[in-house]
């Protein structure tokens, strides 16, 4: 994980993203469960010293957004929380919208500030 987790810092503290298809390649990973579980036994261990983690700079390449399954984790605010049942719907509101580009932004600052420290 700790492969992933440096691809992942460098994006961060480029103020940039990775598409999913750049971490399955560079995990020599599938799609679906183990790409789940590897991004977030890195976020877990982020969380766990303070860190916001790194799973709104993954994003899909042809929207640049997270996908919806983003939007199943138990942590996000009930009004944004989806179904499992949406999971695979790449649709985004608004509100999903801006709250992605606020937690990238807290990503961003983080590990810049991070990288300077």
């Amino acid at each position: 994980m700790e492969d992933l987790r440096q691809e992942l810092l460098k994006a961060a503290m480029a103020r940039g993203t990775l598409t999913y298809g750049e971490l399955m390649r560079i995990l020599g990973i599938s799609r679906g469960r183990p790409l789940f579980e590897a991004i977030s036994a890195v976020d877990r261990e982020e969380y766990r010293k303070g860190a916001p983690g790194f799973a709104a700079i993954i994003v899909r390449k042809d929207t640049g957004f997270p996908g919806g399954g983003f939007f199943c984790d138990d942590e996000l605010p009930p009004s944004l929380r989806r179904p499992f049942s949406r999971a695979n719907d790449p649709k985004l509101s608004a509100a999903e919208i801006n709250f992605i580009k606020e937690a990238q932004k807290r990503i961003w600052d983080y590990y810049s500030f991070e990288a300077q420290t």
